[in-house]
């Protein structure tokens, strides 16, 4: 019997300017990349508008993670998400598992963190 991935979607909001969106994601995957993902995907829109040149259409902000066997690298993905935002004290990040979701901000507060510590019971073992 095989491991399960755990689809976690991971959705960056720092502003409209999407050159500088661009670039915070990138540093954001930088970062996940050295987590044991199952798989790190940026999320596609589906086919692209008519006359573009792409194949497919990004969404601005959003990575398709996977995360390998019981869930126990949620944690670890959550609290590195929290320092990224920390870091850069502003924008917001969303977790979503399913249809469970939860906004990380760069001010981490109590209310945050019991709400952190609720979304990662549901989903652990």
């Amino acid at each position: 019997m095989g491991t399960r991935t755990i689809p976690v979607v991971l959705v960056l909001d720092v502003g409209d300017d999407e050159e500088y969106a661009e670039e915070q994601l990138q540093q954001l995957i930088a970062e996940l990349s050295e987590l044991d993902l199952d798989s790190l995907d940026r999320v596609t829109q589906g086919p692209p508008p008519p006359g573009s040149r792409s194949t497919e259409a990004v969404q601005l902000g959003a990575l398709l993670l996977g995360l390998g066997g019981s869930g126990a690298l949620l944690p670890v993905l959550a609290a590195l998400v929290q320092d990224w935002l920390n870091r850069r004290r502003s924008g917001n990040v969303r977790l979503k598992i399913g249809e469970d979701e939860i906004e990380l901000t760069g001010v981490s507060d109590e209310v945050q963190q019991r709400a952190l510590e609720e979304f990662l019971r549901r989903h652990g073992d």
